[in-house]
């Protein structure tokens, strides 16, 4: 499922054309079989209505699932703005004109370019990277020696400040990445998706014409509606990512 989200838009739309297709072939065969035994037992077709009781349900979970989504990228976007400011705060502390302090520039500079390289970029945020746990140690460091060397003790305050941001930001960061990926709440949609085609073919048996559209209406709108809902499921993977220069720059890439 994740080889999926990670998808470029056209390779993740032909793919899921597939499954329109494969979803379709499911319920045409279903569809068939239920016809042939509704010819030989008219009572044994459940009541139009009954579709209704999966397609909620399925309708319901698509919902959640949109919901999760939106929410992580918007929880994303946040992250990722907390910690880039966190960082030209920390620069900002570092120059000249306010601590003149070199190492605590280099300490920054050294994370964010591990961050971009090691655990955004090689890894998707998905595993914390050593190198990245060693730099933020060596932030901490250069934060207590200014905090024992008679600073002010605003300018203190603010750099703790800072730091404690730049850390909760990597933290939420590493979290969203691993909650986007999460592969249940999938395999709970895929489910109901299979289960609702297998309904309408069940309630269709006595009308295998008007099954046929039926099935040919949902497969296409299951099939459109899980694409769009796929290029929008990791806000660090496919489509729609956050791009990692964004540490650098305030533009959304």
């Amino acid at each position: 499922m994740a080889t999926l989200l990670g998808m470029s838009i056209y390779v993740s739309f032909l793919a899921f054309c597939f499954f329109g297709a494969l979803l379709y072939a499911c319920g045409w065969l279903l569809l068939k079989l239920r016809g042939l035994r509704a010819l030989k037992d008219p009572t044994s077709v459940p009541i139009g209505a009954f579709v209704g009781t999966i397609s909620t349900a399925w309708a319901l979970s698509l919902g959640f699932v949109a919901a999760d989504a939106w929410t992580l990228n918007s929880r994303a976007d946040l992250a990722t703005s907390n910690e880039r400011s966190a960082i030209f705060r920390m620069l900002g502390t570092a120059h000249p004109t306010v601590l003149n302090n070199e190492r605590l520039k280099n300490a920054v500079e050294t994370y964010r370019n591990l961050v971009v390289s090691d655990e955004w970029g090689a890894d998707d945020n998905i595993v914390p990277s050593p190198k990245v746990e060693k730099s933020l140690l060596a932030i901490r460091s250069v934060v207590q020696t200014v905090a024992s060397d008679g600073t002010p003790s605003p300018i203190v305050s603010q750099l703790i400040h800072d730091f404690n941001e730049l850390q909760n930001a990597r933290n939420d960061r590493i979290a969203i990445a691993n909650t986007s990926i999460d592969q249940y709440k999938w395999y709970l949609v895929l489910a109901l998706t299979f289960l609702t085609i297998a309904t309408i073919a069940s309630t269709h048996a006595d009308r295998v014409r008007a099954g046929r559209h039926a099935l040919l209406l949902y497969s296409a709108t299951a099939s459109i509606s899980l694409w769009i809902l796929a290029i929008h499921a990791n806000p660090y993977i496919g489509t729609e990512e956050l791009n990692p220069t964004l540490l650098f720059s305030s533009q959304r890439s």
